[in-house]
């Protein structure tokens, strides 16, 4: 008779790839999957993606999570998925749950004319929305988006539904329309102060009051997998929508205590704070000022605060500047980095490489790739500071820190965050957002009766 192991799986839609790992309690190692998020981009800066099109990379990432588990461990049985990911990019639904537009990328400035016009029609509603969603009045909240397919023609009723893109997954894969409190905070729909729809975005935006589902929060069953077409050693597993994918990855480090900063170290060098309770609608307004946003958190009773820059992309061009692309080179340059002391003089660097030419380097005859290659890190360091200066004058000091992703790699990177990050430790945790969401679909399973941060903090001491 040949026994099966049980295994939960991670799955990460992400901005530029997503992912998906297996994890089993009796079994070592985490096999690994990926692919890239086919968006198509149009003329004009547009880009979007068919949402079949992102449940298609979905079953594609569990059946290749299976198989890969199963190689390695012989046969395998999934008892549960949590699904993580983007936020503000999302899915609307007709009244017959099928999808009746496009999703619109997070970082697509589609809405932003719609967003002015009804700053201009609506008088104080932008300073409202600020301090109310915790968000900053800008087209990357999905208030844009849906004012947008409004203005664009179509057609938004009583009956629709919004659901951002982890969500819509676990729908489409069999399980129930949930609003998971984390994305939720992403929209510009949902009041922090009371974690409900905010009836005055509703009202503004002409949307009905059922456009986003029933609460349920991250960790809890939201429905089992019954799509065709899906491994059958999937079918049947408990599908949870494991929550906004920076939360997610600061479970997948066991980050989960009160005033904890999560450092995300990839393409953007993002920074989650996890803070006890709910912030007054003055402190909200300050922190947006201070250039964070405030939403929910995936643990319970805990607020998210939440800033970013764009350091990796940053790193990455001044990398292939320096001709340092290939791992062997890479190796080299991080080496002779944790030999720099004081730079030349005259020598900096600026920008945060979103666009073509905003990475300045200044550079004199006595600069070296490696005093180069420091000062990209120790700038791109100093940024994410500034940040923590400003949101220390509004929450306080963080206690205790902890950084992962891909540039944490680098010694060199390493050293320039504990240069000026208090109380900074560095996680061996390569893939935390599918671990985080593996962690999250195990909690579904197996969870009841201990408190989510507890279960978290047990597992990741394991």
């Amino acid at each position: 008779m040949t026994i099966s192991t049980d295994v939960v799986l991670g799955v990460d839609i992400g901005t530029t790839s997503s992912k998906a790992v297996a994890m089993s309690a009796c079994r070592r190692g985490t096999p690994y999957v990926e692919q890239r998020t086919p968006w198509h981009s149009t003329g004009g800066g547009q880009t979007e993606i068919d949402p079949h099109r992102i449940v298609d990379v979905a079953v594609d990432l569990i059946g290749r999570a299976v198989q890969a588990a199963g190689s390695a461990w012989g046969p395998v049985r999934v008892r549960g998925i949590g699904v993580t990911g983007l936020a503000e990019s999302g899915v609307l639904l007709d009244g017959a749950g099928r999808p009746a537009a496009p999703v619109i990328a997070w970082f697509d400035h589609r809405g932003s004319h719609e967003l002015e016009q009804l700053g201009r029609e609506v008088h104080g509603f932008a300073s409202r929305f600020e301090r109310t969603t915790g968000l900053r009045w800008s087209s990357q909240a999905s208030l844009a988006k849906l004012l947008w397919l409004r203005a664009s023609g179509y057609r938004l009723s009583p009956a629709s539904t919004w659901l951002s893109v982890p969500e819509w997954v676990v729908f489409a894969l069999g399980g129930d329309p949930v609003r998971e409190p984390s994305l939720a905070s992403r929209t510009g729909l949902v009041d922090q102060g009371t974690g409900g729809p905010w009836p005055d975005a509703l009202a503004a935006a002409g949307l009905s009051a059922d456009i986003l589902p029933d609460e349920r929060p991250a960790g809890v069953c939201a429905g089992y997998l019954r799509r065709d077409g899906v491994v059958s050693d999937a079918v049947g597993a408990v599908l949870t929508v494991a929550g906004h994918d920076h939360p997610v990855a600061a479970i997948g480090v066991g980050a989960v205590e009160a005033d904890e900063l999560f450092n995300s170290s990839g393409t953007a060098d993002v920074l989650a704070r996890s803070i006890p309770g709910t912030l007054d609608e003055t402190q909200r307004q300050h922190v947006v000022s201070a250039g964070w946003s405030i939403g929910r958190h995936v643990l319970p009773d805990t607020s998210l605060l939440l800033a970013g820059v764009s350091g990796g992309l940053l790193l990455r061009r001044v990398l292939a500047a320096l001709g340092a692309e290939s791992g062997q080179a890479r190796a080299a340059l991080d080496r002779a980095s944790l030999g720099v002391g004081d730079l030349p003089a005259g020598l900096s660097v600026t920008g945060d490489g979103r666009t073509q030419d905003d990475v300045v380097l200044r550079i004199q005859d006595d600069a070296s790739p490696a005093a180069l290659w420091t000062a990209a890190v120790r700038y791109t360091a100093a940024q994410t500071r500034f940040l923590l200066d400003d949101i220390e004058k509004i929450v306080g000091p963080h206690r205790r820190a902890v950084a992962a992703g891909g540039w944490t790699q680098m010694a060199s990177v390493r050293a320039a965050k504990a240069a000026v990050i208090d109380a900074m430790s560095f996680s061996p945790v390569v893939q935390p957002g599918v671990t985080g969401a593996a962690l999250l679909a195990t909690f579904a399973l197996d969870g009841e009766g201990l408190p989510l941060a507890d279960f978290i903090r047990q597992s990741t001491k394991e």
